[in-house]
């Protein structure tokens, strides 16, 4: 799936139909280098050996420290 420029847009193509989007070549294209740059990232994040007792983070966006 994935070349040494990066995932084709093919590939994306049918990971973005995978998921339920219907994109066009010209919005794929425009979302190669973002996918291309973080893809090595998110692979050594979920490579990660992670135990019981490894903290886990949650992010809410809407959460208020002063309530």
């Amino acid at each position: 799936m994935a070349e040494a420029d990066g995932i084709t847009v093919e590939a994306l193509r049918f990971l973005a139909e995978r998921v339920g989007m219907q994109l066009t070549t010209t919005e794929l294209e425009h979302l190669k280098p973002m996918f291309d740059f973080y893809a090595p990232q998110l692979r050594e994040l979920h490579a990660a050996e992670l135990a019981a007792e490894d903290m886990a983070v949650v992010y809410s966006p809407n959460w208020d420290p002063q309530v």
